[in-house]
């Protein structure tokens, strides 16, 4: 369906004379919800083109149009008047026996957490060689500002305003009640001290099987994810439309 309907409203911009291309592109169209921008992030995060997403999902915390919306946003942009949403990005790099076996990007989140049911993982979190936490349970959730609405807030952690420069470690499950959602800067080292079957996963798309002796760096990405705003974007009128918080 989304396939489709992407396929006609491009047949639709050629006819009016736009250009489709990735090549001399000035930004990238997304159609579908916050998965497909998830994913077009990852792809297009090194040409610094921004992404101008298409709704037709379901949540929708990142999308800026309807597809009735289209025309009249294709010439605000060509005018220029939109404002560029500038989001962080954090990198894991997995390090087995010394060397790099996985440099992933992600918008969203990082998550490290087990494959079998019934069996918990214990991980240690360290900055700059200081011991932070030990985490025992189901697994850690590093999670950008970006994603702080997303599976970081099913488990109760913080939400972070978009432009915040900070990320979130928040346990899942955790079997102690002082593990409890850390908000970082710098970057922050992962080891394995327990568990089998471990799987790091990007941004829910993309997946990792993980060894014991891993260790996992996660830090800031030097890359952005840019969106065209034609619109003031405000977080938390979206959450209480969208999520309910309304008397």
């Amino acid at each position: 369906m989304i396939a489709g309907t992407a396929r006609k409203v491009i047949s639709e911009l050629k006819a009016a004379g736009h250009r489709i291309s990735l090549k001399g592109a000035q930004f990238v169209l997304t159609f579908g919800g916050d998965g497909t921008i998830l994913r077009a992030a990852r792809q297009v995060y090194k040409t610094g083109l921004p992404l101008l997403p298409v709704h037709l999902g379901g949540l929708g915390l990142l999308s800026e149009l309807s597809l009735g919306e289209i025309p009249s946003a294709l010439k605000l942009v060509q005018q220029k008047k939109f404002k560029i949403d500038s989001r962080m990005m954090i990198e894991a790099r997995v390090v087995r026996r010394g060397k790099t076996v996985l440099d992933a990007m992600a918008l969203n989140d990082i998550v490290i957490g087990k494959s079998a049911i019934a069996r918990t993982i214990k991980l240690e979190a360290l900055q700059k060689e200081v011991n932070l936490a030990h985490f025992v349970g189901d697994g850690l959730i590093i999670a950008t500002p970006t994603g702080s609405t997303a599976y970081n807030f099913a488990v109760s952690g913080p939400i972070l305003p978009p432009q915040a420069e900070a990320f979130i470690l928040s346990p899942i499950c955790p079997h102690r009640a002082a593990n409890r959602s850390l908000v970082l800067n710098d970057p922050v080292t992962i080891h394995i001290l327990k568990g089998e079957n471990i799987l790091l996963t990007v941004d829910g798309q993309q997946i990792f099987k993980l060894q014991k002796e891993d260790s996992i760096l996660v830090l800031k990405s030097k890359y952005r994810t840019k969106f065209i705003r034609l619109k003031e974007y405000n977080l938390w009128r979206l959450l209480r439309d969208k999520l309910g918080w309304k008397d």
